[in-house]
């Protein structure tokens, strides 16, 4: 246990994961005063309240704030936090949780979740942001998505039937049916790109390619554990970008196997690169999605800002 416990702020999101950021708050809570922790509590009605009552918390100047609920969560609320320096430890209660699947906070151990507030490792990670021609920008941590999958998690919000599991399975399944292809461009920004080992770098003239899928990720996983982008580093200041070029239907369902086994970067029918940041231009209509939440129509601009965050981390 640490010398000094100091103020920590627990913000609830209490949609995150059918309740289960809830769930994982009042453990966490509970766990952090009896190891004689000063907590302050922060739960809203809804999700746009929680990111109300984020800004409140990091205004309090708390040592760290606590993040129960999922990838969203986080990013609705990384602005004040970002420019405020404070540390986050998450206690993972949302449906993917893949910024903890990236650095080993305990998925279903809310108790040991909360632990690393108080004595865990301060590691420095990277953020995105992605920004509207409009210049209105939204911050993410995982992976953001335009194609197949935003299209599929799209669909989803619209549909009120099956529950549960079984609508995003429905959705996938409609998306598969109507199957599109998409005119991709991709275009350096600022200092432009650079190439890593089995990667393509994003030269001057930028990347024309259709394709059904683009994902441009700070992590690995997206969608709880999907290595959409295998080989991405969370600290090095780059973006990993995968796009799945078009192909035939059926080929496009084999394909499902490869990228949750992430051997899919391997195929030729993969384009990868990496870059600092990039414009993301596509047909209208193709909305972005990123850390599960929508972060708007294309085009746009991504931007990975290096070791912007500290994360409270397994030692």
């Amino acid at each position: 246990m640490t010398e000094q416990v100091g103020h920590i702020a627990v913000l609830v999101n209490p949609a995150s994961g059918h309740g289960a950021g809830a769930d994982g708050a009042r453990v966490a809570v509970e766990r952090l005063r009896s190891r004689g922790a000063h907590v302050k509590t922060y739960q809203g009605a809804d999700a746009d309240e929680t990111v109300a009552l984020g800004r409140q918390a990091v205004d309090e100047r708390p040592d760290v704030v606590v993040v129960a609920g999922g990838d969203g969560t986080v990013s609705s609320v990384l602005g004040p936090l970002l420019s405020s320096g404070i540390p986050l430890a998450l206690v993972p209660g949302g449906t993917g949780n893949d910024l903890a699947r990236q650095h080993g906070i305990p998925l279903d151990d809310a108790a040991a979740a909360a632990d690393l507030a108080l004595d865990g490792a301060r590691r420095r990670v990277d953020t995105g942001t992605v920004t509207a021609d409009d210049g209105t920008v939204r911050h993410f941590v995982t992976v953001l998505c335009a194609g197949l999958d935003s299209l599929t998690n799209e669909r989803t919000n619209r549909m009120t039937w099956p529950r549960g599991p079984a609508r995003y399975l429905a959705a996938v399944y409609l998306e598969w049916l109507r199957l599109r292809r998409f005119g991709y461009r991709l275009e350096p920004v600022g200092a432009g790109g650079a190439g890593g080992p089995g990667a393509v770098g994003l030269d001057a003239g930028g990347l024309e390619q259709d394709g059904y899928m683009l994902a441009i990720g700070l992590t690995r996983t997206y969608g709880g554990g999907v290595p959409i982008c295998p080989a991405a580093d969370p600290a090095d200041g780059l973006l990993d970008v995968t796009l799945v070029q078009a192909m035939g239907r059926f080929r496009l369902l084999a394909f499902d196997s490869l990228i949750k086994a992430g051997t899919h970067v391997e195929r030729p029918e993969v384009t990868t690169l990496r870059a600092s940041a990039v414009r993301l231009a596509a047909p209208a209509g193709l909305v972005t999605y990123a850390d599960g939440e929508p972060m708007g129509p294309v085009p746009v601009t991504i931007r990975a800002h290096h070791e912007s965050l500290t994360l409270c981390v397994p030692a």
